[in-house]
């Protein structure tokens, strides 16, 4: 059982690519992870703010605190898209990347994407059919609601910092890359 926690940046139109972040875990790591996680946002003040209106300063000591939690190897995926204008699709596509690249062959995974409208979950339905992925569940969550969707919302954020090269998000980068908790997929 895998739960896969997923949020983009880009989709605005102010950058000059789509980019779609993607979380996983599975139901064994979950709970402890979830409360690590939970308890790492406290401890550096990080609230459940989205990336765009947290402190720089927080940014980086969040990343910090990540690199250092063992059970998010091969946790953390992300897909970029130069062109990213069928966003539903892009993003199902990216899904179905991660969960892939996971290399788990006895699965189902529970999707929630953040923002996820009911026009929209069908047309996600239908791409993870098309792409293979077995799937139980898939919901539209708002990313307050939960501490995986603001890691997910976390990463696009700092991906997306890393690849417009801000300073702080350069060495970071590749400490997560080393230890192989982001994943490009």
């Amino acid at each position: 059982k895998l739960y896969c926690y997923v949020d983009e940046t880009g989709q605005d139109g102010l950058h000059k690519f789509f980019l779609v972040s993607v979380v996983i875990t599975d139901h064994i790591k979950k709970e402890v992870l979830e409360t690590q996680l939970q308890e790492i946002e406290i401890s550096i003040g990080k609230k459940k703010s989205k990336w765009t209106k947290t402190n720089s300063k927080i940014r980086q000591k969040f990343i910090e605190e990540i690199i250092n939690v063992k059970d998010l190897k091969k946790s953390i995926f992300y897909s970029m898209y130069p062109d990213g204008k069928s966003y539903t699709h892009l993003t199902s596509l990216s899904v179905a990347k991660a969960v892939l690249a996971k290399e788990e062959n006895n699965y189902f995974v529970t999707v929630i994407i953040d923002g996820l409208t009911k026009k929209d979950r069908e047309k996600v339905r239908i791409d993870l059919k098309q792409l293979k992925v077995k799937y139980d569940n898939i919901r539209g969550m708002k990313d307050e609601q939960s501490v995986f969707l603001r890691l997910a919302d976390c990463f696009a954020g700092f991906i997306r910092d890393y690849i417009e090269e801000q300073p702080y998000a350069q060495e970071l980068f590749k400490k997560l890359k080393e230890k192989e908790i982001v994943i490009e997929a």
